[in-house]
């Protein structure tokens, strides 16, 4: 209890002194008998967790106080009975709710304030709306538990919840009133359970446990507690700093940490901001506020917690999450969310995932019972503690990161580490208990192995080039992005890769699956230092030598000098960690460096200076505005009016200005009529981008023509891509390089062969009507020699679903649903178009849904397409 109202909504200012009489009293009531009417059950999060539910979960105690105990729980409201009287520090950050829920305490310590809150009242409400009848006013008793799971209690099985029931009305159906009487009576029991467990954690008996034991304690509650949370509240209810809390102290501890269903102010924050991005204006009763669509849960969540998460997400934006009653059997679209229920469903989640790491790595932290309950869980994690200590050694830890396809660095576990581990962390000696190492993993995912500043830097840099401030940035964008911080991709290979990070297909990239894609390309470099580190080191000790910096450095394409950072100057060897740490101070000079090639290859620039030196006639390293229309012609970038000739001036001067920000020294002032190599390079970039947009654009035209989605157009481009790839190795002949600027198309015989691949049997009369199809699409209307672009190809894939072309959709339904399929005689690149036209035909079979919901992207890259 004393959770008042939702969860804290930003930082406040609002300081000063509270003087609390048995300030633990939050949990029960005000005193005995009636004193205590309205102060049970407002907890939003308490529970017994595994070792007190198991009793509950099978019937014993039916719900019923014990008849015996030991003593019973302190009593709120009798400064004679209290444990102590406590003046609790409110630290300036504390949020204007918590401060106004801290003074609801004291009230209740000292007898002022009776019955629940306005706003306390308005939580139960909010849920029992989501949870009653259709129509009526009523609650079905039986949907109490779900209720009770929904605000975050655990005792939640129906025999102990209906014992409660029974002494509130002996009907099937409670009114709002009456349910607010049944949660009083709830409360007394759960407080007495919390007792309870509270005295088997006091073997002692001194009526006091320690902050160590906090945690433990908490679980056992059914708290999912993480040490920030945990200290976040400790600062506010430990005001004495001994390190150990009384039951009362407990229940205000619990209350605070239930404030904010869990979560650290910084992350209500964040989840604040994510709330107010995705929300719309409310409707009906909730017209004075933002609510969150239900079908905008999943992304919203996504962006506070890691892509895994989604799936969760997922789930509840369908109505499957969305708890109701049992007898509402209606099917319409699930109801928006405030705030406060979107705080409930991140709780929800991050409970989810906790219950599964839990599942998972039983085998390395739990007892030799536990090991045996969740053995078929547990071979994967149980391979890495390797001494069976029950705890994980950062030696096991970075077994696990690995595994999960992470190079784990000694900057970010050093940062995480101090964040989740209590005391000095010794490499060698110390260990993470599962707690802990479930605080570990969920920070670790949340910012994908970086480090708190590098999420920052991403952050501002993803802010920038998200010019439409819609929260995702398009693959042009992207492009600009990467080539920004230093990255040399091509569009395509662009696309590839942000189709493995696309978890939405919406074919943007949001934050968190930039994030992801930022994650990939950093691990290709981690990889690369590690293949040179491990050339130059000697290995008999796992480390290099000093004298092999310089040579390593070059090979990664850096430009000396260099030197050791501090600290290293003394050293004769160094560690990979050294190593990246050293490459990455280097990195200011390489994105300078490849800014200054505006993201170009060096073989593009080698072919775009044998252009510049072909035009530049006198030979003086500038070339005039004559001299540029003739470059820019080679390319097809010519201004074609006097507007865009206007326009090419003042490109001139942006290029400039691109260059001098790249290190550029000599570009040339402004508004001269010559230009030198490196302003022609970024004003290449310039009208290269332009083209790209306009391609891209016209694209989108085609695709909205088409009925396409984005996700699906760029299934198709992966399949269209891989296609051109085989006929290359078909017949022999290199793929053309970037800088020759040759279009991607497949040729009438490689569409043939496509065809073919999707179970099609291509008679005479059925030829005949695909040339003719192909050639309508040909530029120049060739048949034997024609030659089909991805726009065309776009348009093949839409005439051969709208007229089920060779009976193309039913071909494609039989083989989706055949478990005997022979895949490997077909290809993956036929499975792969196949997997297209099914799920683009409609295919409704389970089987084909089952095939096709393992992912496009995750079937073509099992099976060696991308």
């Amino acid at each position: 209890g004393g959770a008042a109202g939702h969860p804290g909504r930003g930082a406040g200012a609002r300081a000063g002194w509270l003087q609390l009489g048995e300030v633990g009293g939050v949990v029960g009531g005000q005193a005995a008998g009636r004193q205590q009417k309205g102060e049970l059950g407002r907890r939003k999060k308490l529970g017994l967790g595994q070792a007190f539910t198991a009793r509950l979960l099978h019937g014993q105690d039916s719900g019923r106080l014990p008849a015996e105990r030991a003593s019973s729980p302190p009593v709120m409201g009798r400064p004679s009975m209290a444990v102590r009287s406590s003046v609790v520090a409110i630290p300036n950050c504390v949020d204007p709710e918590l401060f106004e829920m801290l003074e609801t305490i004291a009230a209740r310590a000292e007898g002022r304030v009776d019955g629940f809150t306005p706003k306390e009242i308005e939580r139960f409400e909010t849920a029992f709306s989501r949870f009653k009848i259709p129509g009526e006013r009523d609650l079905y008793v039986t949907d109490i538990p779900d209720l009770l799971g929904y605000l975050g209690h655990v005792i939640t099985n129906e025999e102990a919840v209906m014992n409660v029931v029974r002494q509130v009305t002996m009907y099937d159906y409670v009114d709002f009133d009456e349910y607010l009487n049944f949660m009083e009576k709830f409360g007394e029991f759960e407080r007495e359970e919390f007792w309870r467990c509270f005295q088997e954690f006091d073997e002692d008996k001194s009526g006091e446990i320690s902050v160590k034991e906090l945690r433990t304690l908490t679980k056992a509650m059914g708290f999912v507690p993480l040490r920030q949370m945990v200290h976040e509240a400790l600062s506010i209810v430990d005001v004495d700093g001994n390190g150990q809390l009384n039951f009362n102290e407990l229940c205000t501890f619990l209350a605070v940490y239930q404030h904010a269903e869990g979560f650290t102010q910084e992350e209500v924050t964040e989840l604040r901001r994510q709330f107010n991005f995705f929300s719309v204006p409310g409707e009906g009763s909730n017209r004075d506020i933002n609510v969150l669509p239900p079908e905008a849960l999943s992304d919203a969540l996504v962006q506070v917690f890691d892509a895994v998460t989604r799936i969760m997400g997922e789930r509840l934006s369908s109505g499957k999450g969305l708890q109701k009653s049992s007898f509402d059997k209606s099917t319409g679209a699930p109801e928006s969310l405030r705030f406060a229920e979107f705080l409930i469903f991140a709780r929800k989640l991050r409970e989810e995932v906790f219950k599964k790491m839990s599942a998972d790595s039983a085998s390395l932290f739990g007892t030799n019972g536990e090991r045996e309950q969740f053995a078929s869980d547990r071979e994967e994690f149980s391979r890495h503690d390797l001494d069976s200590s029950g705890g994980l050694s950062e030696e096991e830890l970075r077994k696990v990161l690995v595994n999960k396809r992470y190079t784990p660095l000694r900057e970010v576990l050093d940062e995480i580490l101090d964040e989740i581990y209590d005391g000095d962390w010794d490499p060698e000696s110390s260990e993470l208990q599962f707690e802990e190492y479930f605080d570990f993993m969920l920070i670790f995912e949340q910012r994908d192995g970086f480090t708190k500043a590098q999420v920052r830097e991403l952050r501002t840099v993803y802010d920038r080039f998200d010019e439409d401030n819609s929260g995702e940035v398009s693959v042009m964008e992207c492009a600009e992005l990467f080539r920004y911080v230093g990255y040399r991709v091509t569009l395509e290979d662009l696309r590839d890769h942000v189709m493995e990070v696309d978890e939405n297909g919406s074919g943007q990239l949001d934050f968190r699956e930039f994030l992801r894609l930022m994650r990939l390309y950093r691990e290709k470099e981690l990889h690369k230092i590690r293949t040179v580190f491990d050339k130059c080191k000697d290995q008999s000790r796992d480390q290099m030598p000093v004298r092999m910096l310089e040579k390593s450095l070059v090979g990664l394409g850096h430009d000396p000098p260099f030197q050791l950072l501090p600290g290293m100057e003394k050293q004769k060897y160094i560690s990979f960690d050294d190593m990246v740490a050293i490459a990455d101070s280097c990195r200011s000079a390489y994105v300078a460096k490849e800014r200054k090639k505006a993201g170009f290859s060096d073989e593009e620039i080698e072919h775009f200076q044998e252009i510049y030196k072909r035009f530049d006639l006198n030979k003086n390293g500038e070339i005039d505005n004559l001299e540029l229309q003739n470059i820019l012609k080679e390319f097809g970038w010519q201004p074609r009016s006097r507007e865009q000739q206007t326009e090419l001036m003042n490109k001139i001067d942006n290029a400039r200005a691109l260059a001098r920000e790249a290190g550029v020294q000599d570009v040339g002032s402004d508004g001269s009529p010559t230009l030198r190599f490196w302003t022609f390079i970024q004003l290449a970039r310039m009208c290269k981008t332009e083209e790209d947009k306009a391609s891209e654009a016209k694209l989108r035209e085609l695709q909205h023509e088409l009925k396409f989605t984005e996700g699906e157009v760029e299934d198709f481009r992966q399949v269209f891509r891989s296609w051109v790839k085989r006929s290359f190795e078909l017949e022999g002949r290199s793929p053309p390089k970037p800088q020759d600027n040759v279009p991607e198309t497949l040729s009438r015989e490689m569409i043939r062969r496509l065809m073919r691949s999707l179970g099609t049997s291509l008679s005479p009369s059925i030829s005949d009507v695909l040339d003719s199809k192909i050639q309508s699409l040909d530029e120049e209307s060739r048949l034997e020699t024609a030659e089909l672009g991805f726009s065309a190809f776009l348009q093949l894939m839409r005439w051969t679903l709208d007229t089920n072309f060779a009976g193309v959709n039913d071909a494609t339904a039989s083989s989706t649903e055949d478990d005997a399929v022979p895949w490997s005689v077909l290809g993956s690149l036929g499975v792969s178009l196949r997997m297209s036209v099914a799920r683009l035909a409609h295919v409704r079979s389970a089987q084909a849904w089952r095939v096709w919901a393992a992912g496009p992207r995750g079937l073509k890259a099992g099976l060696g397409v991308v």
